[in-house]
């Protein structure tokens, strides 16, 4: 026990075993410090060019379909995910870097076999230089180039950003759009005056202008003509009824009453009944104006006449009484009102009639209009389908031209934040914080490789590690000044090998 707490207390530390190689230690961070100073002076200077591009919600899209219900497309929220992940491999895609490569001549500094081998190095490089990202929280995606060359960064993100700007606008519009809605728009508008001129036709051979508004007003018609009809009826059973009344009380009314009777010569007699038969004739000239001959106004005129006549002859044969007679005033007024009875019964029968001819007639023409409607609605409903097409596609020509002109002046979603600049100062290397960060490098690999070596060196650290290498036991130790016996080299090594450090304790005999 006393023996192992000798051993244990004599083993060296970590900083003792650094000391013995300090050497070493020294040699070796110094070399490494060099080298690190040496990389780094060797390092290239490289500059960034940054680019930052913002996605908006502002244009309208148009959507180049056949549905006349197809509008065009415009995001009212924020800027997707999707989209800012879309925008962002469209800037990464190999045909914008290879369009790039070839606009900056990149191609050119590489060396090798081919032209397109040069193009694919290129292309390669410009992927590893080049940092697309979208910035968190945000509707930016941000472009980074690193180069030796700052102008040429610059320049590099320039063309990425006018590749890009087209590559957007080529792929988010549709070009020839609105030529192709503009000759849908003259299809329609030629179909849609075929059937216009068949329309006409049609209105032209049925005498019609508007059939709806035609059938509304014939139908009014037939209206009006019923309900006069009816009155009509009305009026003529009225007006036989008084007729009836009338006829009853001149069948009952004597047309003539006497007056007086008395005794007059035959000469007088003669003479007024001349005169009576003088007042008849004018009165049946003045009744054959007013009246047709076979009315009964003109043919009791015409039997006075007669019997005044007879009278008259049989007053020349003879003597008579003189007999004074005048027409009966109620009868005449219901002789005159029978006629003007008898004429508004004609009158009104010749209406009655004509107003069902022309009831007949427009029922026939309701019953023809009804016949027409299909023809008629088939033929209007394609010549309004087709306007609405022509306009709906005129303006989808219109939307398209607008899109096309703001594709020409480069009008977009997307719009540049930061465009690239040239740098003046470089970017990397940082020669200080790689000095500083080699320096500790190069003294930690230093401590490791002295450390590393004596650890790893064969020696003899304690007196058990001398009896396993001799195969003997220890008899005593020696103290550090004692004098070194001169037997022989085998003793003078085992000597030094148990005494490398002038600290280690002497061991005394146990």
């Amino acid at each position: 026990m006393q023996y192992l707490e000798r051993q244990n207390s004599a083993e060296p530390s970590l900083l003792e075993r650094i000391a013995t190689r300090k050497k070493l230690a020294v040699g070796v961070a110094l070399s490494m410090l060099a080298v690190v100073v040496l990389v780094t002076l060797l390092l290239p200077k490289l500059y960034r060019a940054d680019l930052k591009v913002l996605l908006k919600n502002e244009r309208v899209n148009p959507v180049v379909s056949s549905d006349s219900q197809t509008e065009g497309l415009y995001y009212v929220d924020q800027v997707s995910e999707a989209r800012i992940n879309t925008e962002t491999e469209l800037m990464r895609s190999r045909q914008l870097i290879r369009e790039v490569v070839r606009r900056c001549n990149l191609a050119s500094r590489e060396h090798s076999s081919s032209a397109e081998k040069s193009m694919d190095l290129a292309v390669k490089h410009l992927e590893e230089n080049l940092t697309i990202a979208p910035v968190r929280r945000s509707d930016i995606i941000a472009v980074s180039y690193t180069s030796k060359d700052p102008a040429e960064a610059a320049k590099v993100l320039r063309a990425l950003m006018e590749l890009y700007l087209e590559f957007h606008l080529r792929l988010h519009s549709a070009p020839g759009a609105a030529d192709v809605f503009r000759q849908m728009a003259g299809n329609y508008a030629r179909e849609r005056d075929l059937e216009q001129a068949k329309l006409d036709e049609f209105k032209k051979q049925h005498a019609i202008a508007s059939l709806p508004d035609e059938k509304a007003l014939t139908l009014q018609q037939v209206a009006d003509l019923s309900k006069q009809s009816s009155d009509v009826e009305v009026a003529i059973k009225r007006d036989q009824n008084q007729r009836s009344r009338l006829q009853e009380f001149i069948a009952t009314t004597p047309p003539i009453v006497e007056r007086e009777r008395r005794s007059l010569p035959n000469q007088l007699e003669t003479e007024q009944l001349n005169v009576n038969l003088v007042n008849l004739e004018n009165k049946r000239v003045e009744a054959a104006a007013r009246y047709q001959p076979t009315d009964r106004v003109v043919h009791d005129i015409d039997e006075q006449i007669r019997v005044t006549q007879e009278a008259l002859n049989t007053s020349q044969r003879t003597k008579s009484e003189e007999v004074s007679t005048e027409r009966n005033t109620l009868h005449v007024s219901a002789q005159s009102d029978f006629m003007k009875t008898e004429t508004e019964i004609a009158g009104l029968t010749r209406q009655a009639s004509e107003i069902q001819r022309q009831l007949s007639r427009q029922q026939k023409r309701i019953s023809d209009l009804d016949g027409e409607t299909a023809a008629y609605d088939t033929l209007t409903r394609a010549v309004a389908r087709l306007a609405d097409l022509n306009q709906v596609y005129e303006k989808k020509a219109y939307e398209a031209q607008a899109g096309e002109l703001l594709d020409k002046e480069r009008v977009a979603n997307v719009a540049i934040v930061e465009a690239p600049m040239t740098a003046s100062s470089p970017v990397s290397p940082r020669r200080g914080l790689l000095l500083l960060i080699g320096t500790i490098w190069a003294a930690v690999l230093g401590l490791a490789t002295a450390l590393i070596a004596d650890l790893t060196a064969k020696r003899i650290d304690s007196p058990y590690d001398l009896e396993l290498a001799l195969g003997a036991p220890l008899v005593g130790l020696l103290p550090a000044d004692a004098a070194i016996p001169g037997y022989n080299e085998m003793s003078a090594a085992i000597y030094s090998s148990l005494h490398r450090e002038p600290h280690v304790p002497a061991w005394r005999l146990s």
